[in-house]
């Protein structure tokens, strides 16, 4: 499995978002991430994946309320 960040698709307020999706490869989770915000009948086009590399130590910071 892969893990992706997004932090650019829409939400319900003009505030920043953030997701993470863990599926076989990026197709995959685009999938994923567009069903869950088609449900939540939210803007399912726009959006930008991250994929994290897992074989490292790191901290990735998705929101950290700097605009």
């Amino acid at each position: 499995m892969k893990v992706f960040t997004c932090n650019d698709h829409e939400g319900y307020w003009p505030v920043p978002t953030a997701s993470v999706i863990i599926a076989e490869n990026e197709k995959e989770a685009r999938e994923m991430l567009r069903e869950q915000l088609s449900e939540k009948g939210l803007n399912k086009v726009d959006f930008t994946l991250v994929e994290v590399n897992t074989s490292v130590k790191q901290v990735i910071t998705l929101s950290d309320g700097e605009y």
